[in-house]
């Protein structure tokens, strides 16, 4: 038996390497190896960084992973099952080159490629600088309002970052505008670090991210705000026509600003002053028109010399309910129709100016018997109205009895 062993060890081994590779061949048939890149970004974790050391500038957050694995691993892989490491433990200033650490923590697998592999990065002690807050106010208040300087809280703030940027900083500055402002201004403003040349400084971290501004706006010492009044006539005439009503009365804007060289008339005014008269008894529809203001002497108006009064105007609704004698429409020849009820009552209701208008032959109720033959029939009347700007209800009654017979019925004989 050893004999034959020795003497057939070749060919033993030689089987069963072909016996091994079919195995193999068999396994990839059935789950290949795949590799490629794995299809999200993997996040880079920053270990170990000395207390008070900071990376200056910016880092890749992210890297791209080749991975080679069985195609069934690689469709059970998740971000999770990656893991990507720039140790920096016990570095102190400088710059370095940072072979990223990986570790994958799904058998069978391995990581092939990381893109970015290697990180140049620079290390710099952190520090910090306090700066008092700058507030820019740029545009203008509306005429005849001036600003107070702005107040900041809180009026200093910290600067925080590598030695190398904070020492770039050299204004904290809070930006805020007073384009067409009436009323005193109050809001949180972001602070921007800014170097020498009004440039934004990146890279440092200010922990107070807003500051709250404050700019008071008041009128000027010649100048006064004051309400406006339109003056509306004729509205109570045209309301006791009945026919039209006003829904509405605006004026823009609602508030002016006045000035005069004399303070004490500025003082003696009331707090609105009238629009000249604006007369609507003739309109039907809405008014939209400018007028000026009724100022007295030595008073003069800011901006605009006049005022935008707009006037809604709505016709008066009103029902009434009509009665009209049915028509008989397309009988065919020989043929008579007696409906029951002859009469149907019809409530309208429009513009009172249309209905007082109304005649009688503008509504008309038909009935249409086309193409019916001898016998009784429910039919629904058909109204007609000739102004258009009224509507009406379903008629009463909703349905007419009609007798439709070849000999006409006769004509009852009054009695004395």
């Amino acid at each position: 038996m050893l004999r034959w062993l020795r003497g057939n060890l070749g060919t033993l081994l030689l089987a069963f390497v072909m016996a091994l590779t079919v195995w193999v061949a068999a396994v990839n048939q059935e789950d290949p190896i795949v590799e490629s890149i794995y299809p999200q970004p993997v996040e880079i974790i920053y270990a170990g960084l000395t207390e008070g050391m900071l990376i200056v500038g910016q880092t890749p957050k992210e890297a791209t992973v080749t991975i080679r694995a069985p195609e069934s691993v690689w469709m059970e892989l998740s971000p999770q099952d990656i893991y990507l490491e720039a140790d920096l433990s016990g570095l102190e200033a400088g710059i370095y080159r940072i072979t990223l650490k990986h570790q994958l923590n799904r058998e069978p697998s391995k990581v092939t490629g990381i893109e970015p592999e290697v990180l140049i990065l620079t290390l710099e002690p952190s520090t910090s600088k306090e700066l008092a807050i700058q507030v820019l106010t740029f545009d203008q208040p509306a005429l005849g309002y001036v600003a107070e300087e702005p107040l900041a809280v809180p009026d200093h703030a910290t600067v925080v970052g590598p030695a190398s940027v904070v020492e770039q900083v050299h204004e904290l500055r809070a930006e805020i505008s007073l384009a067409n402002r009436r009323e005193t201004l109050d809001q949180e403003v972001a602070l921007v670090p800014l170097d020498e040349n009004g440039n934004e400084v990146k890279g440092v971290l200010v922990p107070i991210e807003q500051v709250r501004i404050t700019v008071q706006i008041k009128p000027g010492e010649r100048y006064r705000p004051i309400s406006v009044i339109p003056n509306v006539e004729g509205r109570e005439e045209m309301e006791s026509i009945g026919h039209y009503q006003v829904s509405a009365i605006n004026v823009i804007p609602r508030e002016v600003i006045v000035f005069s060289s004399d303070k004490a008339v500025l003082d003696a005014l009331p707090g609105y002053v009238e629009t000249v008269p604006l007369n609507i008894l003739d309109e039907t529809q809405d008014v939209e028109r400018r007028v000026p203001l009724n100022l007295p002497e030595g008073v003069s108006l800011v901006g605009d010399q006049s005022v935008l009064v707009q006037v809604t105007i709505v016709p008066v609704v009103e029902s009434i309910t009509i009665t009209r004698v049915v028509e008989i429409q397309r009988l065919g020849p020989d043929l008579y129709a007696y409906p029951s009820p002859d009469t149907v009552d019809v409530i309208l209701t429009g513009p009172a100016a249309t209905l007082d208008a109304l005649r009688s032959e503008d509504v008309r109720v038909v009935l249409d018997l086309f193409d019916l033959d001898v016998g009784t029939y429910q039919i629904e009347p058909k109204v007609i109205i000739l102004p258009t700007d009224l509507e009406f209800d379903t008629p009463i009654p909703a349905n007419i009895e009609v007798n439709v017979v070849t000999t006409p019925l006769p004509t009852p004989t009054p009695t004395s």
